[in-house]
């Protein structure tokens, strides 16, 4: 009954990542004109592999059995909700990225992507007092939108793979 209806359990145990598996993690191409977001999603992606199933980091591409590559197409900051007189009270901060999954083969080359696609992600943080805080703010803002953004794409590959 459950499979005429369309519903599918997610990482199940043959379509989840087996920990132990080295991967890496290129730099993103950046189409914004925000570079710390980049970094962060580098970070971030390199943990969730780590923390959600076991992956380490590899040293270099060559030592790799998953590359991640990929390109950061949004980052935007709006309004999302304002104070009685007015005035923004809190921001969204969001991350687009077009990302690439491959696993490397025994001679070292790429094989076609295992997963391929855009992801989103956003997080919230309010309007403060000082320019300062409010970088600091934001700069929060990326690294969480940046790790829900490397979550969702540790779960998307393990629907593909």
């Amino acid at each position: 009954m459950l499979a005429g209806c369309g519903y599918r359990f997610t990482a199940d145990s043959g379509t989840r990542l087996p920990a132990g598996q080295r991967v890496w993690v290129a730099y993103f191409q950046n189409s914004t004109v925000h570079p710390n977001a980049t970094v962060a999603l580098k970070r971030a992606l390199f943990d969730q592999f780590a923390a959600l199933r076991g992956l380490l980091p590899a040293v270099a591409p060559d030592a790799a059995d998953l590359v991640v590559s990929g390109r950061l197409t949004g980052y935007d900051a709006t309004v999302v909700s304002y104070t009685a007189a007015d005035t923004a009270k809190e921001y969204r901060l969001t991350l687009t990225a077009e990302v690439t999954v491959r696993r490397r083969n025994g001679a070292g080359h790429d094989q076609p992507p295992l997963w391929k696609g855009t992801v989103a992600a956003w997080q919230d943080y309010p309007v403060t007092a000082t320019i300062e805080m409010q970088r600091s703010g934001e700069d929060a803002a990326v690294v969480a939108a940046a790790r829900k953004l490397a979550q969702q794409v540790v779960w998307n590959l393990e629907q593909a793979y």
